[in-house]
């Protein structure tokens, strides 16, 4: 079987390709093209097949990481969108949940809104907290708004009335008469999009989804389009932000809010599945790329989920989705001094264009990338084997400037930018661990990305970690994780009822009604039958709260052991439970995946122990200066080889700083796993 998997990020597209016959790992980046995100990876796959001596036909699955839909919410360009809701509530999504970011600011403004005021219509007709009909939907009046919408120029329209994941058939008969009237305009309907309670999320998340469709829908067709012209005879996976790929049906439409988290996703995947492989399975991810870093987290060998997450401007989207955490830092992050004489790292990034300073292509602003290289950490000859060429005097006098607004010379410029970038890593990974109360003495860092492993030990060090786990293609994390990935499709179904009147017969009906949609969905997807499995789950909560707590649950598990679970889970995420206080259910749960055989890869590793291939001054944070450091080859490194720092390594994605005081050693996975010397003799 062989294998592609494509991620594209802000600054580089990174390709994979596994032959699992052979074990046979190929790989290689190239350049983004924001505006034209498909050419690039048409570009990159064709590259890619030229090094593996391959066609596109002989390729069994191509899986796809998209930072599409991340864009389109961060830059807000977005679908024209209209929304119709139950008379009376057009408003709930400029209300909200009345939380204030800044608690005490008096002159916070709101967030715009994805569907102004204008574009969101109510239509007589309501449905009651049981699921009976208190009126009828007034088909006249819901005719005229459509009309309305249509003469507005919408692309899409969101459809969300009260209690519709009780009763869907309003909704569903709007959704009709918009298609009826306007064929080319699509339709979403929260009781399709996200059939739970709570109608602040539900109303959110159903106009995320009518936003983003009709961005993502163009896009994924016209790249699948493009793939099968090319000779690509196989599916066409995109990468979903729960941690499973999906296929381009479920994808485009109504999956379009599944994937604003498609990118990151897959590095977590990816980093859980070497780490446990080399022994460590409570991780700490760091995925540094060209503009932003993501956090993540696995324990017991599996990334952390959740049911929502809150968007730029506090949105709440129901989705689930791997617990990440983005900032703004990333190689390309811009340095720069602010009004009161403080020296910052980012959000602004120099992306792929115009980049940084060393590259030559335009940029004009120092970053973290031009940072490294005044410090000598990467190769002033060239990055990506040299395809990338280096101007290091551009760099350097780059920081002299920055330097000159504070005082300090170039280099002790590039040490302080590095300095914040750091701190910048390091406050998210504390952030992202004190949520659970995690120690993370208790975790190794996985350092991935372009321009992780680069900082990696220093954060380690800084933040008490164990050890630092270096994956053989680092920078081509998530590409490698969208094979690592199988087919997921969601399930959810309203159950709401006390738990002290909830029988078990209740929660297994309900489950296989799920079960038997899932099936089907499955059996459409090509999945045989010995390679599926499912995951269940209730959503339950104290009466009079808000929020739910999911805990696990098989066909068979009982209410009361349920209700037991959900005591010692409510504990253990917010520190209390209330076992004398009622419980109830609020919805049920399932999980059906797509089980893919593993991938059985291997890396590209030396027989015997490499050495230095060159040496080059390296200025690190314990050092005073520049020392001459031993600069040595990653696919030089024999399993066992052990390295003393200060060392280099280099490889085509990524560069890894070995600091002194700091050993290097590559298991027999091909992992580099760096540990403090005083660790290493413990």
């Amino acid at each position: 079987m062989r294998r592609i998997g494509v991620d594209t990020g802000g600054t580089f597209c990174d390709i994979v390709l596994v032959d699992d016959e052979s074990g046979e790992v190929t790989v290689t980046k190239v350049p983004s093209q924001p505006r034209h995100p498909d050419r690039a990876i048409i570009a990159g796959v064709e590259q890619l097949l030229g090094l593996a001596g391959r066609k596109l036909s002989e390729i069994d699955t191509l899986s796809h990481g998209t930072t599409v839909a991340t864009n389109a919410v961060i830059t807000g360009r977005l679908a024209r969108a209209g929304m119709l809701t139950s008379e009376g509530t057009r408003d709930v999504l400029e209300i909200g949940s009345q939380q204030r970011p800044t608690l005490y600011d008096l002159h916070q403004t709101s967030q715009p809104v994805l569907i102004p005021r204008d574009r969101r219509l109510d239509v007589p007709g309501r449905i009651s907290a049981d699921g009976a009909e208190v009126a009828p939907i007034d088909e006249e009046a819901v005719r005229a708004a459509v009309q309305k919408l249509i003469d507005e120029k919408v692309e899409a329209v969101a459809i969300a009335g009260l209690f519709s994941f009780l009763r869907p058939e309003h909704e569903r008969r709007i959704r009709d008469i918009v298609r009826h009237m306007a064929p080319e305009i699509y339709v979403a309907c929260s009781s399709d999009i996200s059939p739970e309670i709570r109608e602040f999320p539900r109303y959110a998340t159903t106009a995320v989804n009518a936003v983003l469709a009709p961005v993502l829908d163009p896009y994924l067709r016209q790249l699948e389009q493009t793939l099968k012209e090319n000779g690509l005879d196989a599916p066409l996976y995109i990468m979903q932000s729960s941690g499973g790929v999906a296929t381009i049906e479920q994808s485009a439409g109504e999956g379009a809010h599944n994937l604003v988290l498609s990118g990151p996703a897959a590095g977590i995947i990816g980093a859980a599945a070497i780490a446990s492989k080399s022994g460590f399975d409570n991780i700490i991810t760091l995925d540094v790329g060209g503009t932003s870093a993501d956090v993540g987290l696995a324990t017991g060998g599996a990334p952390r989920t959740r049911h929502d997450m809150e968007l730029p401007g506090g949105l709440p989207l129901k989705t689930r989705n791997l617990e990440i955490e983005a900032i703004g830092t990333g190689g390309g992050s811009i340095a720069w001094v602010d009004a009161g004489g403080a020296l910052q790292v980012g959000p602004q990034s120099a992306g792929a264009d115009p980049g940084p300073v060393c590259y030559g292509i335009g940029g004009t602003e120092p970053t973290l990338t031009d940072a490294q290289v005044v410090l000598g950490r990467l190769n002033p000859a060239g990055l990506l084997n040299g395809a990338l060429s280096i101007d290091i005097g551009a760099a350097r006098r780059a920081m002299a400037d920055l330097g000159a607004k504070l005082g300090l010379s170039a280099e002790q410029a590039a040490l302080g930018v590095v300095a914040v970038a750091n701190a910048n890593m390091a406050g998210a990974i504390r952030l992202r661990a004190a949520r659970h109360g995690d120690d993370l003495r208790d975790f190794a860092l996985v350092a991935a990305g372009g321009a992780g492993p680069l900082s990696g030990a220093s954060l380690a060090g800084e933040l008490g970690m164990t050890a630092v786990c270096v994956p053989p293609n680092p920078g081509l994390l998530s590409a490698v994780g969208l094979l690592s990935s199988n087919l997921r499709r969601d399930y959810t179904a309203p159950l709401l009822i006390l738990g002290t009147k909830l029988k078990a017969g209740q929660v297994r009906a309900a489950l296989d009604e799920l079960r038997q949609r899932a099936d089907a969905g499955l059996e459409k997807d090509g999945i045989a039958r010995d390679a599926r499995r499912f995951e269940h789950s209730l959503d339950l909560r104290y009466v009079g709260q808000d929020y739910t707590v999911a805990v696990p649950i098989e066909a068979e598990t009982e209410p009361a052991a349920a209700i037991a679970e959900f005591h010692a889970l409510h504990e253990k995420v917010y520190g209390f439970s209330a076992p004398g206080e009622q419980v109830e259910v609020a919805s049920v749960r399932l999980v059906a995946w797509g089980l893919f055989p593993p991938l059985a890869s291997r890396p590209g590793m030396s027989a015997a122990p490499g050495t230095p291939r060159s040496r080059r001054p390296v200025w690190f944070e314990e050092t005073a200066g520049f020392v001459d450091t031993p600069i040595y080859a990653r696919s030089d490194l024999a399993a066992g080889q052990a390295l003393d720092g200060p060392a280099i390594v280099e490889q085509l994605d990524t560069t890894t700083v070995v600091p002194p005081g700091w050993t290097a050693t590559t298991d027999d996975l091909g992992v580099l796993i760096l540990r403090a010397k005083e660790q290493s003799n413990g």
